[in-house]
């Protein structure tokens, strides 16, 4: 149910707003992809290999549109409520139920899997070496750490920030080993549950749960295989040199470049995009106010008990990734996403031991509620009505619906002139993304982003433009004025023997 709520609330109408600019950047890499077999990793800009070869599989199947782009980021959102399933073991049912149901409605959560940016694929790919890690460590089977394998690679292959998350995986990981020890001093380790045989044998739910060779469910266990680490390097290396490489077409220089991007980014983090340290926290205030509030109790009570590894894993994961990303002067809402689901395993946590008291019991299931339907009224608000108005937080310099409008326009005249897709449409304005990809089907289409002459039947340019378009005079008329994003109007002009029409 919880799954079928979290794909409605995502799949319909994926075309219904226009591609932002970083969307439309990623679309035009895809088109070259798509079309000329194309893709070389660039490491001053536009993040990792994976979510163009993603695209390629989806474009390959149903098309170069921006349903088939964007449904990639989505089938990463809906993965990412999947995997909150299997932690049931470790976290519990009503937990489990609960966070995923408040991610299935979290209006981020929403909002981002309908942008085809890395973001989604890059929480999704998180989560699940989260998962799978858990899993190798309680059950020792092989076929989790080569999960675990193949998500680390691909969080690599997805984007530079990567390396953030899995710093504060490790970072966590310790700290709540060591922390737990000093707060339950010769108590067994366990993830949640209830024991109620030996030492090696744990009870969740009526299901026997035993470890592997004298190990500890959890976090708790003694050294690796080597021939599990092995085949886990393996599978690590092949996922990260294929997508780097390009398939080996653009070896070695694809994977020299994915380690000088991190001098790359270092830089473009502290100069752009820059916002003040709380800047995370107020908008996950104004957008996601009831997650937060209930992730931010579950830490607590994380921290307080102190007896769950997981627990308070997770609830050093969900301060972790808070304070890095804050403390990076670099702020888009997007990223927000990666404080979303810790949070709101978290708030599991919180329903969890609500249900459980005997004075507060009652009040769980109102409190879910409440939260849920907020969440979903805000994910329906902001996804399907107010997706381009910059008053909401996750909306972050987005295209207008107007800029659909212009290429509408631009289609109506190219066909009453009656050369269709072959019409001449020259773009002077600097500003211009993401129309290319509106225009991928026009071959005469050129992006030139100054005053150049020519006789082509549109110019589109900045209205503050207006002044240099003297050698126009005469010859073409203003059709009107769209605006592309705030800030950014373009005018578009009309050959004077089609102007009218």
């Amino acid at each position: 149910m919880i799954l079928l709520v979290a794909a409605a609330l995502r799949l319909p109408e994926l075309a219904i707003n226009p591609f932002h600019h970083d969307e439309g950047v990623n679309g035009f890499f895809t088109t070259n992809l798509v079309r000329d077999g194309v893709y070389r990793y660039d490491p001053a800009n536009y993040h990792g290999p994976s979510l163009y070869y993603f695209a390629l599989a989806s474009a390959t199947l149903f098309g170069l549109t921006e349903q088939a782009l964007r449904l990639v980021p989505v089938l990463a959102g809906l993965a990412s409520v999947a995997l909150v399933l299997p932690l049931r073991r470790f976290i519990g049912p009503i937990a489990t139920l609960t966070a995923a149901a408040l991610l299935a409605v979290s209006p981020g959560a929403v909002y981002i899997s309908r942008y085809f940016i890395h973001e989604s694929l890059l929480v999704c790919f998180s989560l699940g070496l989260v998962v799978a890690s858990l899993l190798y460590l309680e059950e020792r089977r092989p076929q989790y750490l080569l999960a675990a394998a193949a998500f680390a690679a691909l969080v690599f292959t997805t984007k530079e920030s990567g390396i953030i998350t899995v710093a504060v995986f490790a970072i966590a990981a310790v700290v709540a080993r060591y922390y737990v020890g000093l707060r339950t001093p010769g108590a067994a380790r366990r993830s949640p549950g209830r024991k109620v045989r030996g030492a090696d044998t744990l009870f969740v739910d009526g299901i026997e749960y035993r470890a592997v060779g004298g190990g500890r469910p959890g976090l708790a266990v003694p050294g690796l295989a080597l021939e599990h680490v092995i085949a886990a390097a393996v599978v690590f290396l092949s996922i990260y040199v294929l997508l780097y490489s390009s398939f080996f077409t653009n070896f070695p220089e694809g994977l020299i470049d994915s380690l000088a991007t991190f001098t790359v980014w270092t830089q473009t983090g502290a100069e752009t995009q820059v916002q003040p340290p709380q800047q995370y926290l107020v908008w996950l205030v104004q957008a996601e106010a009831p997650l937060l509030v209930l992730g931010v109790v579950g830490g607590l009570i994380a921290a307080l008990e102190g007896r769950h590894r997981v627990w308070v894993f997770i609830g050093l994961w969900a301060l972790g990734i808070t304070v890095a990303y804050s403390i990076i002067k670099y702020k888009t809402p997007w990223i927000a996403l990666n404080m979303v689901v810790p949070l709101a395993l978290l708030g599991g946590l919180t329903i969890d031991r609500v249900g459980k008291s005997g004075r507060w019991r009652g009040a769980a299931p109102v409190v879910l509620a409440g939260a849920v339907a907020v969440g979903g009224y805000q994910a329906v608000d902001l996804s399907y009505r107010h997706y381009d108005d910059e008053t909401y937080p996750y909306v972050f310099v987005h295209t207008t619906r107007q800029a659909l409008a212009l290429i509408d326009r631009i289609e109506h005249v190219s066909t009453v002139a009656g050369t269709g897709r072959d019409t001449g449409v020259v773009f002077v304005t600097p500003d211009y993304w993401p129309l290319p990809w509106y225009m991928r089907d026009y071959p005469k289409a050129g992006f030139f982003g100054k005053i150049v002459p020519t006789e082509e039947a549109l110019i589109v340019a900045n209205v503050n433009q207006e002044a240099d378009l003297a050698q126009y005079a005469g010859r073409y008329t203003r059709d009107g004025v769209f605006t592309l994003r705030p800030g950014v109007d373009l005018a578009l002009y009309v050959r004077n023997d089609l102007a009218g029409r």
